[in-house]
């Protein structure tokens, strides 16, 4: 069982933003005289970075395990917050990655963990590639998809390969796993 929490260094930038966005309007609100429109709207900025700081806040607390039975995260809000997916209930996984800027370069990845309807899952997980030992948590998550005969989205592939992970190619099996679809039988003639 390995447990994995988002690092402290990798949250400050995201609790810098969160403070701006709420003490910048709220000295404005306070030290200077703003139409009503505009404080309206300086309001709206605080509670949305407070929001965002909150956000923050409940990842830095979030813990993720990863054992032989599936993957859990439980975070400091406890049955609203806490999720559990077993290997066997997986439906699927999708590993997306999100650029900040137009050349592609700079961004993060996003793994999306999601079950099949009807398990005690509560949602899907979602792990940032800013939590320490990410590239292990999707090796783990890729291996237990083949091994489950989970199909592999072209998208997820394609990001996968870029980890050094499976080959790209999204139809990819195990060499032990069966076809899809059987091949149908011969009759004898």
């Amino acid at each position: 069982m390995s447990e994995y929490r988002y690092p402290v260094k990798e949250l400050v930038s995201d609790y810098i933003r969160a403070g701006s966005g709420v003490f910048v309007p709220l000295g404005l609100i306070l030290f200077t005289d703003l139409l009503p429109l505009v404080t309206y709207i300086m309001v709206a900025l605080i509670l949305l970075f407070g929001i965002y700081g909150l956000r923050t806040m409940l990842r830095q607390a979030t813990v993720i395990t990863i054992d032989d039975i599936g993957a859990r995260q439980e975070g400091p809000l406890g049955a609203i917050y806490d999720r559990r997916i077993r290997w066997s209930d997986m439906r699927d996984f999708r590993l997306r990655y999100y650029s900040t800027r137009r050349d592609g370069k700079g961004g993060w990845m996003q793994l999306l963990l999601r079950c099949r309807d009807g398990s005690d899952s509560r949602g899907p997980i979602r792990i940032d590639s800013i939590l320490s030992d990410f590239e292990e948590i999707v090796h783990q998550v890729h291996d237990s998809a083949l091994e489950r005969g989970l199909s592999i989205d072209p998208t997820s592939a394609t990001n996968l390969a870029s980890l050094g992970i499976g080959d790209g190619d999204p139809a990819a099996r195990p060499p032990d796993h069966p076809p899809d679809h059987p091949a149908d039988p011969v009759l004898p003639s």
